[in-house]
């Protein structure tokens, strides 16, 4: 038998309207359509107050009593599955609530909270085979619960300021072993994982109370806070951090290369490390700028720097240009370093030094130990007074030890010059 055209679009016209009809009645009412199909059974997740993914609060498991398996009682078995259960396909749904986690599914809510658990992996639910079911009464309904995010409230351990707080879920992070922030040992600076940032300020030491007794060792800690299953209740469930915070941006540095990659004039850094500069270039900014920076030894050592000075224009010149009022160095031995004041240098105006070109009256100097040697280049431009030379510093009377520091001249001596060293500092004088 033959059909138009006509005729062919008018049966898909109607199977179109059928399927439609259906799909609307079945999104109205999906209970009827189990029925239809003897879907007999049905179990319910209630949300409680988040929802699924599917953006409803309610999703709803159907099954025919026919088809289900019996025990030895004749009692049929119903193996449930999570809503978020891999083994629904597409058909897996996750449930949320904005700020909790999910403790699991529980057959009843109180006002005390939660009972009976479900155990998916281990139970079954016994359905009578002689009983009278309807898909639209749901046999069993498993409620979701809620329980708040742990917190940890982080302080400032100096003002006693709410710095921040971070939620964690003890369904996702494994709550003995909290990571705490690190040094990163490629870059020198601070990961702070979990935890959030506090601007302007770099995480140090961690303590367990307000007054800084209770230091924290270690890498992690654990959170005390502890879930209840049996009712879903969380106990302890906020931990309060006080951090000693350094102001400002630091850096650990274990290489010279950090060094070099992180060096700033306000930079602060704490050496963990000897570093050895034989294949790294001192950092210019360092050599020339004011610096408003600290270093921290840690007793570590900086060695084989070579700075050399061939600018006519800069006018401070060592491993720091200027050591500001606001810097600080402590703890530290600059070992072999070399400062070669080229020809061609300015002279005029000029402040050299192995150390600085200038060090300030209240920069903070300690602990701080230097030798290495001034190399000035015979042909270098002298033809004025209005320059100065030091040992350790061009400008300023640090209270550093500087005999370990030598002066030399090198290269061809065009001009006679000849050099003397007085009380630190460089007297040079062209022959007649």
């Amino acid at each position: 038998m033959k059909l138009n055209h006509k005729a062919i679009l008018l049966i898909l016209l109607i199977v179109t309207v059928v399927l439609v009809a259906a799909g609307c009645a079945a999104t109205q009412n999906p209970y009827r359509t189990n029925d239809a199909e003897g879907y007999n059974i049905s179990i319910k997740f209630d949300a409680n107050g988040g929802f699924f993914t599917t953006n409803t609060a309610v999703i709803v498991d159907s099954y025919n009593l026919a088809d289900l398996p019996k025990d030895s009682n004749g009692d049929a078995q119903i193996a449930l599955l999570s809503p978020d259960d891999s083994r629904r396909g597409k058909e897996a749904f996750t449930a949320v609530k904005n700020g909790y986690f999910l403790a699991g599914w529980y057959t009843q809510k109180t006002e005390e909270g939660y009972a009976n658990k479900w155990d998916f992996e281990n139970s079954t639910y016994s359905v009578k085979a002689d009983g009278d079911y309807t898909a639209s009464e749901p046999i069993l309904t498993l409620y979701a619960a809620w329980v708040p995010l742990f917190e940890i409230e982080i302080y400032d351990l100096n003002t006693g300021a709410k710095v921040n707080s971070t939620s964690i879920s003890p369904m996702e992070v494994d709550m003995a072993h909290i990571q705490l922030p690190s040094w990163d040992e490629k870059t020198g600076s601070v990961l702070m994982g979990k935890f959030p940032k506090y601007d302007g300020y770099t995480w140090g030491d961690v303590y367990l109370d307000a007054e800084g007794t209770q230091k924290v060792e270690g890498a992690e800690i654990a959170h005390p806070g502890k879930l209840n299953e049996e009712n879903a209740t969380a106990e302890n469930a906020t931990m309060k951090l006080y951090v000693d915070y350094m102001e400002g941006e630091w850096f650990h540095i274990t290489t010279a290369k950090q060094l070099v990659s992180n060096a700033s004039l306000s930079g602060n850094y704490i050496l963990d490390a000897d570093l050895d500069f034989t294949d790294q270039i001192w950092p210019t900014a360092f050599m020339h700028g004011n610096f408003t920076g600290t270093i921290i030894g840690n007793g570590h050592t900086i060695s084989n720097v070579t700075i050399t000075q061939t600018s006519n224009s800069k006018v401070n010149t060592g491993l720091f240009g200027q050591l500001t009022e606001d810097a600080s160095i402590s703890d530290v031995t600059f070992e072999n370093t070399t400062l070669i004041i080229e020809g061609g240098t300015r002279i005029p105006g000029a402040s050299f030094g192995l150390l600085a070109g200038t060090v300030s009256d209240n920069a903070a100097l300690s602990n701080l130990a230097i030798d290495g040697k001034v190399q000035i280049a015979a042909d270098a431009y002298f033809g004025t007074d209005d320059y100065v030379i030091g040992l350790l510093c061009g400008s300023g009377e640090p209270e550093i030890d500087a005999t370990n520091i030598t002066c030399e001249l090198v290269g061809e001596n065009t001009q006679g010059i000849t050099m003397t060293v007085e009380n630190g500092k460089v007297v040079l004088t062209a022959g007649e």
